[in-house]
């Protein structure tokens, strides 16, 4: 138990003594007050009313009903709760505050780098096997901003499921394979530069495929070419896939440094050529099923009208597979493999019917086996461009996301003497570009703007650092040790109490945030933890004071810094601790 859910407790102890209810749901109407002059914790009494069944009928009776039922309440012997009281419309209970703050700050020492979520009871073993499927940029076509916003979410669910005591599985699955593949291959015997892929294979590639696709769109024989060399992958042709895992291993290779600088591993690089034998073992069972019909032009389907999903093609009529086919293959290997209990797919709010589709099929496919599989959307980034054009490569975005940190740098006479200011600048851009995606619901497109993302005092990655740097700077700078055994008392004005409340909010902000799998919960309760540690330190100062009040002082900023870099942890951000 937290020590917020414990002061929690203790007011719904009381009040289910005087109402029959259970803590635990009482526990869910109470909200941090706005102001302390009432108390720390409300419970809206409509609310209250309405949740224990309205026993008060006329809204002018609530107010004498919640005094009556306050009364009764026994806090004398509570060494947690003062006292409560009741308005026109809340009830309010008010912590015994040296007490309260006590307990939240030697839970985020003893916590330390688990502070969040050590709470959280783990997962069962045939529970605990997560799997992730994010990024996954196609080997013949560039990394776009999809695959970035693909990326960054996923890594979030990554990591919040690990933090939570999953195993979770990374997998990249790689647009491998597919006539797309077939079309660079045609594209390289034309336009191929051996010197050219060995430098950048990535950038060459895609080049290729540019000028490939416009020959494909005058020439109806091209497209023929692609159809026949992707056939002959499939059939196994040693030429054929000797090329394609030479281009394969490259691509990979180059991604693997890029997601480096995004502080990004994967445990597999799988891809759709993986699942080549697997699909006629799908395509089996869909037919074991009774779920396979045909089109006009000869190809497999599965009528899905009845979940208004259409009819979904799973098999053209020359024998060769698609996307679905592929992910439905892939569906059977993962479990095969893993056994996982719940599978994420982070692909574009687009690709939603899609999903659907795939997911009714699987759940019909293999009708004995429970499947947790989800969509994890996202809308998209809008205006996102660089100083070379269009940002289709995601080295181009995080380079032209680091030049402008080494310009701002560079401005000021002190910053531009930090040490390895070049890593710095990097982490900088990085965490900008993860903060500015990050900090609205996923859901939603948004407008990418440079000038936004790496300003230093709007809520930016940048100013989450920052945040981050001075409170280790007030660390080194305070010449004692971090003691949790201080004296709590002498952490009694507004700023301190601010800082403490908010800290002691973060593991039901871990826990929603998990709920949702929402980033923004985790980056906008960040961004308040900044502002108060910011206010705080303006107040408070830690060095040249008595030993006793530095204590203190000491093991509150080191309590919110250590709360901010767990926060950073969960959203992929490596904390910076001198800029």
């Amino acid at each position: 138990m937290t020590a917020l859910s414990r002061f929690k407790h203790a007011i719904a102890d009381q009040i289910c003594r005087a109402t029959h209810s259970k803590p635990e749901e009482l526990m869910q109407l109470m909200r941090m007050s706005k102001s302390r002059k009432e108390g720390h914790i409300s419970i809206s009494l409509p609310k209250l009313n309405a949740f224990l069944g309205n026993p008060v009928k006329n809204k002018r009776d609530l107010q004498p009903w919640s005094e009556s039922m306050v009364k009764d309440f026994q806090f004398c012997n509570n060494r947690l709760i003062n006292k409560s009281t009741s308005t026109e419309k809340d009830l309010f209970f008010t912590f015994n505050e040296p007490e309260f703050v006590r307990q939240v700050l030697q839970q985020v020492y003893h916590d330390d780098k688990t502070y969040g979520w050590s709470h959280i009871p783990k997962p069962s073993l045939t529970e605990n096997t997560v799997l992730v499927d994010y990024s996954s940029p196609n080997i013949a076509k560039p990394f776009h901003a999809g695959h970035l916003r693909s990326t960054i979410i996923g890594n979030f669910v990554k990591r919040i499921h690990e933090a939570l005591g999953y195993r979770v599985i990374g997998i990249n699955y790689l647009g491998d394979w597919g006539k797309q593949y077939g079309l660079l291959a045609v594209g390289f015997e034309r336009y191929g530069d051996e010197k050219l892929l060995l430098s950048n294979p990535i950038h060459h590639l895609y080049q290729v495929y540019v000028k490939i696709n416009a020959d494909a769109s005058i020439s109806e024989d091209i497209s023929k070419q692609a159809n026949k060399y992707f056939k002959r992958m499939e059939e196994g042709d040693p030429k054929a896939i000797q090329q394609w895992t030479r281009f394969r291993d490259m691509s990979i290779k180059s991604y693997t440094s890029i997601y480096k600088r995004l502080n990004i591993e994967f445990d597999v690089y799988s891809g759709e050529s993986e699942v080549n034998n697997y699909i006629p073992k799908a395509l089996a069972m869909l037919k074991d099923q009774h779920l396979i019909t045909h089109t006009d032009d000869g190809a497999s389907a599965v009528n899905l009208e009845e979940y208004q999903l259409g009819n979904a093609v799973v098999q053209r009529a020359d024998g060769t597979s698609l996307y679905i086919t592929r992910d439905l293959a892939s569906i059977l290997r993962r479990k095969e493999l893993y056994s996982f209990a719940k599978a994420f797919y982070v692909v574009g709010r687009e690709q939603s019917n899609y999903f659907k589709q795939v997911f009714k099929i699987a759940e019909k496919m293999i009708p004995s086996s429970k499947l947790d599989l989800q969509h994890i959307g996202f809308g998209r980034i809008q205006g996102m461009s660089t100083r070379k054009g269009s940002a289709v490569f995601l080295q181009d975005i995080l380079d032209t996301a680091k030049e402008r940190i080494l310009e701002y740098m560079t401005q000021d006479s002190d910053k531009s003497q930090i040490e390895n200011i070049d890593y710095i600048a990097d982490q900088l851009g990085v965490s900008a570009i993860m903060i500015q995606d990050m900090k609205s619901k996923r859901d939603k497109n948004y407008e990418f703007a440079w000038d936004r993302v790496t300003d230093a005092k709007g809520d930016t990655g940048v100013f989450l650092q920052y945040a981050h740097a001075r409170a280790c700077g007030i660390e080194r700078k305070a010449g004692i040790a971090v003691d949790p055994q201080c004296n709590f008392e002498l952490l009694k004005e507004k700023e301190a109490i601010d800082l403490v409340e908010l800290i002691a909010q973060f593991p039901e902000t871990v826990q929603s945030a998990f709920s949702t799998l929402e980033p923004c919960t985790i980056v906008n309760y960040l961004f308040k933890l900044s502002h108060a540690t910011s206010t705080a330190s303006k107040f408070l100062r830690v060095k040249d004071m008595d030993i006793d009040t530095s204590k203190a002082r000491l093991l509150l900023f080191w309590s919110a810094r250590a709360t901010l870099r767990n926060g950073l942890y969960l959203l992929g951000i490596k904390p910076i601790k001198k800029m």
